[in-house]
């Protein structure tokens, strides 16, 4: 722009008329220099502004998993009265479905349930009049393949409010379908040939898992889960309910409820088996033979996945009676797997874990190679968090936080014995059941922290060493609260450890406020332990940044999502920064190559300047799962895609 107050030291004509003809062009030149300039500064601005753009822009990877889950297999009919096989399986990228399959040909027919967030069919059952019913989680409806319609029919919501998760279902002699349910151990009634559901409300007043049995009376005996497992029995026709045989403890006792031959269900337990008559517990010396259970066609023929095992369930191998076996190959379509955890491997490669079924997936940068790996560890569910040592990848899965080691140079041939690889190791305690982290280095171990088992409270820190093989675990080390996350801090030789006030499934919180601890690994102590001044039910995520110092997240109560730093030295909090929208990713924080700290909320990337203390959102879309930095790139996960984003 032109400058007002600029003094002109060059030399001017004084006459009036060649002075403003001077002046006229002058004026002109440095307007047509000025245009110029300023189309040249916007074109420019707008080609970075591009380029900026393009250079963060988040690309798709791919469906690393395609696969299903919650699988069941029914002997049936179709609308021919002819003998069929139907599947029911469970998938997150889209509804649950039913195969009706042709057990001469293995032709197969998929349909897929239209409800909204029915995943997974976690309830099943085969009625005796062909007509097949599903409770889809989460739900919380009630789904049926009738054979006459030809076609998966939504019959409507179990329990609103309350059921979510259904968890059996059984038929009385009427014909009358029982449905019990996670959320609120509730028991619902649903009438065929009215369409009418009756909801009976919760069996139990703490407990939040209800398995129904109709038993030989036409009573209902419901299995109540999780923290005191026990039997109370419905009366349909007057509506009480009672406890009935003996109340057990999670971890110390066990029970189970099942139907005997002679139809009446009997309570096996480690405090004595019982029989079960109306409001009676009838001890009983010896249980007898458990009630048949239809599991063959008419005609004797019986069937089962040959890679169920391998959690593919696309190998259908049927058996008739005179020994002959054949095996069909599903080609049913399967929408895809959501990722569970994203994690860098020693050897560059990205790692990952599918969420039912668990199979490990690797990405390969260089290629841009997307593989499927397989089944890597003896638990189903999923691997919570994973960690490197001396090249290996140790995999810590849920369910009973078993750990695997991988070993990326050798070839893959999972299984449990020395020289297998993945090598299953089994659990790594008796308590563990979802391993929220893992962290390997000090002492040249493996340590985990992990959320208990159903129904139990007290997440244990425990460890394996590769050396010698040895595990432990440190029960009762945050009392009734959770181990959760963990770093090391490596100048003080110790680690920290943050807790979740959060026991295993089934459970209400016991503590109210989770803390963060330094533990000394050599001496087996804790050393310090304190919290912020403020509601935490959860530290999510913590790192050990460039300069020492600890950073993490916390949320809980009312109080906005925080980052928080940390230091070792004076073992103080010394700052609170506000983060931005969204909820803040478990173990969402990363050291970023520019040697600032990079972090997830479920609505954007953020960038953490430790020296100014400023966070700056620089990317907002959707993530479900942080992933590591690699190179130039952010990986991370949103859903059942892997995805990536160039930052640096």
């Amino acid at each position: 722009m032109l400058n007002k107050n600029r003094k002109c030291h060059h030399s001017i004509s004084n006459k009036p008329s060649v002075r403003r003809k001077y002046i006229i062009n002058a004026i002109l030149i440095v307007i047509s220099f000025n245009l110029a300039t300023d189309g040249y500064t916007r074109q420019t601005q707008k080609e970075e502004t591009v380029a900026q753009k393009q250079e963060t822009q988040i690309h798709e990877i791919g469906i690393p998993v395609q696969s299903v889950n919650w699988v069941h297999l029914h002997p049936g009919r179709n609308r021919k009265e002819a003998p069929c096989i139907y599947a029911t399986m469970g998938q997150q990228a889209d509804n649950l479905f039913v195969l009706q399959i042709n057990p001469e040909t293995g032709f197969s027919r998929q349909f897929v349930s239209e409800v909204p967030k029915s995943n997974y069919p976690t309830a099943t059952f085969m009625s005796r009049t062909g007509r097949l019913y599903i409770g889809a989680a989460y739900a919380g409806h009630l789904l049926c393949f009738d054979p006459e319609k030809d076609t998966l029919e939504y019959l409507g919501a179990i329990n609103p409010g309350g059921a979510t998760f259904p968890c059996r279902i059984d038929e009385d002699s009427n014909g009358q379908i029982w449905i019990g349910s996670y959320g609120s151990a509730d028991l619902t009634n649903f009438d065929p040939e009215t369409g009418q559901f009756t909801r009976h409300g919760r069996m139990d007043d703490i407990d939040m898992y209800n398995y129904p049995l109709v038993n030989k009376d036409g009573s209902i005996a419901c299995l109540i889960r999780m923290t005191r497992p026990h039997v109370v029995v419905f009366d349909p026709k007057t509506g009480e309910k009672r406890k009935v045989g003996p109340i057990t403890t999670k971890g110390e006792d066990t029970i189970d409820l099942r139907r005997g031959i002679d139809g009446w269900l009997y309570i096996e337990s480690s405090l004595g088996n019982f029989r079960i008559e109306g409001f009676e517990a009838v001890s009983v010396d010896t249980l007898p033979e458990p009630s048949h259970v239809t599991t063959s066609l008419p005609d004797g023929t019986t069937f089962v996945f040959a890679d169920a095992q391998q959690l593919l369930y696309r190998k259908l191998e049927t058996r008739k009676p005179d020994g002959e076996t054949r095996t069909f190959t599903l080609n049913y379509e399967a929408s895809g797997s959501d990722i569970f955890y994203v994690h860098a491997g020693p050897d560059g490669c990205i790692y990952g874990s599918s969420i039912l079924p668990l199979h490990l997936f690797r990405y390969n940068p260089q290629n841009g190679e997307l593989v499927n790996l397989g089944k890597c560890s003896s638990a189903t569910g999923e691997a919570y968090s994973m960690a490197n040592l001396d090249g290996k990848i140790y995999i810590s899965s849920y369910p009973g936080a078993t750990i695997s080691e991988y070993d990326p140079t050798k070839t893959y041939n999972f299984g449990n014995q020395p020289g297998d690889n993945p090598r299953d190791l089994g659990r790594i305690d008796d308590i563990s059941y979802r391993p929220r982290c893992t962290l390997a280095g000090p002492l040249g171990r493996v340590w985990t922290a992990s959320i208990p088992d159903y129904g139990r409270w007290g997440g244990p820190l425990s460890y394996y060493d590769p050396t010698t093989g040895k595990k432990k675990a440190y029960y009762r080390i945050c009392g009734d609260a959770s181990c959760y996350t963990l770093a090391h801090l490596k100048d003080q030789n110790l680690i920290a450890a943050g807790t979740s006030i959060s026991g295993g499934s089934g459970t209400q919180p016991k503590v109210k406020q989770a803390m963060l601890f330094l533990w000394d690994y050599e001496t087996e102590e804790k050393v310090w332990e304190g919290t912020l001044d403020r509601p935490v039910s959860t530290f999510n995520a913590l790192l050990t940044g460039t300069d020492g110092k600890l950073y993490g997240t916390v949320h809980g109560g009312d109080a906005p999502d925080e980052l928080f730093v940390f230091d070792p030295e004076s073992r103080e909090f010394t700052n609170c920064i506000a983060l931005p929208s969204g909820r803040p990713l478990d173990l969402g924080l990363q050291n970023g190559p520019d040697g600032k700290i990079y972090g997830f909320t479920n609505t954007c990337i953020y960038r953490l300047d430790s020296t100014l203390l400023t966070i700056e959102e620089i990317i907002r879309d959707s993530f479900s799962i942080a992933g590591p930095i690699v190179g130039q790139e952010v990986y991370f996960a949103t859903g059942h895609r892997l995805r990536a984003v160039k930052l640096f």
